[in-house]
């Protein structure tokens, strides 16, 4: 019901092939079947929000699909036949954000797989700045369901937020066109409001 209400958004805005999308949702709903978030929510959830933040910042079509499908394979099936298909159905360039957007979990040890991930996260933002934004908004929307988690996850994953995610974006998009700058300072601001809102609630723990 939820994907349906912002379906008919990109219906009234025009300019999106709306079956494409509608496909990409498809695609990540049967591979997050049955999976729930820490809420209690369908996981699928996430990645639909996610995929309206990045619509409502002006994203394009390939952006709302790599946000509809950016969780497939870190939280869903890694195989190459899974790569393979998302290539063959929704091109090269949703595949290119996907794969930059996940972690690769056939890393047992948790520092080396972000590590790995951090490194190609920054060497991907120099090739293509969708990738920042589809990670901005990936990182509004987990903020926003942070209290799912345990006190001590809230406590590493805002420490990972303050000193890793926001001073990497921060220095790349320094290096964008002046043309993504409210693009960037609308996220930005979200971003601190909303950890500023938690803050004075007390619902966040200082590191």
């Amino acid at each position: 019901m939820f994907f349906q209400q912002f379906k008919k958004e990109l219906e009234n805005h025009g300019g999106f092939d709306v079956s494409k999308i509608q496909k990409a949702y498809d695609f990540a709903e049967t591979a997050h079947h049955n999976q729930k978030r820490k809420s209690g929510e369908p996981f699928i959830t996430h990645p639909v929000e996610v995929a309206e933040i990045v619509y409502q910042i002006g994203g394009d079509e390939n952006m709302v699909c790599a946000a509809l499908l950016h969780d497939v394979l870190e939280d869903g099936d890694h195989s190459e036949e899974t790569k393979q298909k998302i290539k063959e159905d929704f091109g090269y360039d949703v595949f290119f954000l996907v794969d930059t957007l996940s972690k690769d979990c056939r890393i047992q040890d948790c520092m080396m797989r972000q590590d790995e991930y951090f490194e190609r996260l920054n060497e991907a933002l120099k090739m293509d700045v969708s990738v920042f934004f589809l990670k901005m908004a990936d990182l509004i929307h987990n903020l926003k369901t942070i209290q799912g988690l345990s006190p001590e996850k809230q406590k590493k994953w805002i420490r990972e937020l303050r000193e890793q995610y926001i001073p990497m974006m921060s220095n790349h998009f320094h290096h964008t066109s002046f043309h993504y700058d409210e693009m960037y300072l609308n996220l930005i601001n979200e971003l601190e409001s909303v950890i500023e809102k938690f803050e004075k609630e007390g619902l966040l723990y200082n590191s």
